[in-house]
């Protein structure tokens, strides 16, 4: 149990790590002006799941305990709990496609709950999950590679 919250930590101080190092520098993104979206979503694609890991929790995993890649953050049962039993915790992590959250919610109430930790009720994230304070840009880069993403079958759009 105790490797599980390692690596939830480990998580969050990447992304620490990510705002610290793009907070001080010009952004590449924000200087090439008309390269288009596709440009962010290639970084939001970067964002979500190489440097967040994401799919860690919102991805549910196959037989090995790997994410399974057919269903890439669709949604999935929490692989990690905590030590004692709260009620404030949550036990499935959302689906963050199209037919998720990224259907659901508008591209602005999305960028402001990864810059701000507040959802659109003016919430915060359910524990595990980080209120995240991501710079505009790699927000909307995140927004635009998750709206990008069809997620199950018979979802919206």
């Amino acid at each position: 149990m105790r490797y599980r919250w390692f690596g939830v930590g480990a998580v969050v101080l990447t992304l620490a790590g990510v705002w610290h190092v793009g907070a001080g520098e010009n952004s590449g993104a924000e200087s090439r002006a008309g390269s288009g979206d596709a440009d962010l979503v290639k970084h939001g694609e970067y964002l979500v799941n190489e440097v967040a890991h994401c799919s860690h929790c919102h991805t549910a995993q196959d037989a090995k305990g790997q994410p399974d890649r057919a269903r890439l953050l669709q949604g999935a049962t929490l692989p990690i709990q905590p030590k004692a039993r709260t009620e404030h915790w949550a036990d499935k992590a959302p689906d963050l496609t199209r037919s998720g959250f990224a259907g659901m919610w508008s591209e602005a109430e999305m960028i402001k709950f990864l810059t701000t930790g507040k959802n659109p009720d003016g919430e915060g994230p359910t524990p595990p999950m980080p209120a995240f304070r991501l710079r505009e840009q790699d927000a909307r880069a995140v927004a635009l590679y998750l709206r990008s993403l069809p997620g199950k079958k018979g979802g919206k759009r």
